[in-house]
């Protein structure tokens, strides 16, 4: 089906003088002034009325298939419904394991990922959960890297955390030399996505597998960078080196000032807000609260809309450009993750677009071309979801 999206404010993310979008298909056709559906085809034109049109977001760390666990078989989270991610404007996820990796398996995650994009998004997943060795689908993570078409790379593995499997050097580089490789044979980023903990060590196996190995720094994909202030200071240390850093989204209980809005102007403001940041929202994972003993004592689950409402923030209250808030969920996760035709406004690409009103909340959202919320309510629902959001 054809449909044009007219007299939108283009943001690509860069903003663009270009006021419209041709969709035919699941792709973008063409981007220009004054287009016009050719007179043999019948098809949809939405007048946006200026309102800003920007890339459908990227979320690379989601509970997919629930998290949790660590308070026992009640504390596991459920399953993510679709309308939870398009909602908030999410139409790409990478889904991943957590501390669970045996109640929960590679198998339920792969099958939830087909599952969404049966439904309507783009799914990717890690392979892998906490524990070194990585949990598999075959028997190599460089096996499931090159011949399963979904496997992006390895994750989320812990380290610097109590619950970790407190991995070793060896056994780190052996990961991280394998997702190398297996990267290459499948022509994919083969990023090792790690979980960073409060441990004192931090960044130290990292450091120490790249002063010690060939292994270049663009392999590892570090997130929870602003869980602490002696974390984030390595995270920028790492970013400064060239790495690439992750931060997590929706953490109100931190400090303001390692929340992502303010993180992402400190960043900006030092001229480092570069296109190796991103934002991620660890949504539908539990939220364990542990005391200084390492004693549980709360339990929460995360949501996926905080995504855009912390990126939303850094640019009402923290005066962050929105061409460059955007980055941080679109074009900079294609580009570390090597998603091909995700991330921006692009002829080619996948017609994946999210349309803001005046106040930059979500109003609409096309996913590989089908609208999936309108006028800010849900039009396309999962299998098995309630019809109760609007």
């Amino acid at each position: 089906m054809w449909k044009l999206i007219k007299n939108a404010k283009l943001y690509c993310p860069e903003l663009i003088p270009d006021t419209d979008v041709l969709i035919v298909g699941k792709s973008i056709a063409a981007i220009g002034q004054n287009l016009r559906l050719p007179d043999y085809v019948s098809g949809e034109v939405v007048d946006v009325n200026g309102q800003r049109l920007v890339p459908g977001f990227i979320d690379a760390h989601v509970h997919i298939c629930g998290g949790g666990g660590e308070a026992g078989p009640a504390s596991r989270t459920p399953e993510i419904q679709l309308s939870q991610l398009t909602w908030g404007g999410t139409t790409t996820v990478v889904g991943c394991l957590g501390t669970d990796s045996v109640s929960r398996s590679m198998s339920e995650l792969l099958v939830k990922a087909r599952a969404l994009e049966d439904e309507g998004i783009t799914t990717f997943v890690y392979s892998g959960g906490y524990q070194v060795p990585a949990r598999t689908l075959l028997p190599s993570l460089q096996q499931d890297l090159t011949l399963i078409e979904k496997v992006i790379g390895a994750g989320e593995i812990a380290i610097s955390d109590h619950r970790s499997a407190q991995p070793q050097i060896a056994e780190l580089e052996r990961l991280a030399a394998e997702a190398r490789v297996g990267g290459m044979l499948g022509g994919k980023a083969g990023v090792v996505h790690l979980h960073l903990g409060e441990g004192k060590r931090g960044l130290q196996l990292i450091w120490t597998i790249l002063n010690q190995t060939e292994i270049p720094i663009s392999q590892f994909m570090p997130t929870h960078i602003n869980r602490t202030s002696a974390l984030l200071d390595q995270g920028i240390e790492f970013l400064r080196a060239g790495g690439h850093i992750d931060l997590t989204a929706g953490c109100d209980d931190f400090p303001a000032e390692l929340q992502v809005p303010a993180v992402l102007q400190m960043l900006n403001e030092r001229q480092i807000l570069n296109d190796r940041v991103s934002v991620t929202s660890d949504g539908n994972g539990s939220m364990p609260q542990y005391n200084e003993a390492g004693v549980l004592i709360g339990m929460g689950v995360g949501s996926v809309e905080v995504l855009w409402r912390d990126v939303r923030e850094s640019v009402i209250n923290y005066g962050l450009p929105l061409e460059v808030a955007l980055r941080t969920i679109t074009s900079n996760v294609a580009n570390v993750l090597c998603l091909k035709n995700k991330g921006r406004i692009q002829v080619g690409y996948d017609a994946d677009l999210v349309l803001l009103d005046e106040v930059l909340q979500v109003q609409a959202v096309w996913a590989r071309g089908k609208c999936m919320v309108e006028n800010k309510q849900t039009k396309v629902w999962g299998t098995y979801e309630k019809r109760s959001r609007s």
